[in-house]
């Protein structure tokens, strides 16, 4: 669980951290990080409720991280590689952005 936890942590992070680097500011960084998160969190409770919205949760990050009841069921390992993919991918992009920068000034 403390092992999904980390990766679902470093996902949000990435996120947070490829919105800094593309923009440039912090408040959109957190802003949109945490609007990613609370907004996975309403998708993973809700979207199961609705008939033909149910492939919504699977764009969750909630869903990777306790969609598979980890308590009982042990460690997901399906779901760190995709929060692992995750990072990877919004880490890259970060990256980009800030090579993209003039950072000179």
């Amino acid at each position: 669980m403390a092992l999904q936890l980390a990766f679902f942590g470093f996902a949000i992070g990435a996120v947070a951290l490829a919105l800094a680097a593309l923009t440039g500011r912090k408040a959109v960084a957190a802003g949109g990080a945490g609007a990613f998160a609370v907004l996975g969190f309403l998708i993973n409770g809700f979207a199961p409720l609705v008939d033909g919205l149910e492939w919504l949760k699977y764009l969750s990050p909630f869903y990777y991280y306790s969609g598979h009841d980890p308590l009982t069921n042990g460690l997901d390992v399906g779901g760190l590689v995709v929060l692992g993919a995750a990072t990877v991918v919004f880490t890259v992009v970060a990256v980009e952005g800030l090579r993209r920068r003039d950072l000179r000034a």
